[in-house]
């Protein structure tokens, strides 16, 4: 299935089953991204936070100070961008679904 062209998977699999895998690689997409830049931004903002904190709340918002704004706006943006670049993901793949549809 990875390397098959989509016009293929579409003739063969019918149009439901083609839908269904392009969503499921749209997943993959904004899971993959998502986690990556998660570990990359919010890893250390949240590690370094200065909240003594233990365990699984270490690398939670758990862990960071209150009174040091600049590491409570991260995240903020950082949800931001994620919530953008989702709706880019979805809005990508509605037009792939009108034009292929009309």
């Amino acid at each position: 299935v990875h390397k098959t062209p989509w016009s293929t998977l579409r003739h063969l699999a019918g149009l439901d089953a083609y839908f269904y895998l392009r969503y499921i690689r749209m997943c993959l997409k904004i899971t993959a991204v998502s986690s990556f830049w998660a570990l990359v931004i919010l890893g250390p903002v949240y590690a370094t936070g200065g909240g003594n904190q233990s365990g699984f709340y270490y690398f939670s918002m758990a862990n960071v100070m209150q009174d040091d704004t600049g590491r409570v706006w991260v995240p903020t943006f950082f949800c931001w961008a994620f919530t953008m670049y989702c709706c880019f993901c979805v809005r990508a793949e509605m037009v792939h679904y009108i034009e292929l549809r009309m």
